[in-house]
């Protein structure tokens, strides 16, 4: 069974050790959203 705590863990740590990355895929998930994904 995953250890979903210990997941959440490692993605709360890689976060504060890379914000321009976080900063980026909020960026591509907002565009997703909106509609303007580039891949086809």
């Amino acid at each position: 069974m995953a250890d979903i705590g210990g997941m959440a863990d490692k993605a709360k740590d890689a976060a504060q050790d890379h914000p321009e990355k976080v900063d980026q895929a909020k960026d591509k998930a907002k565009d997703a959203v909106d509609g303007k994904d580039d891949q086809k």
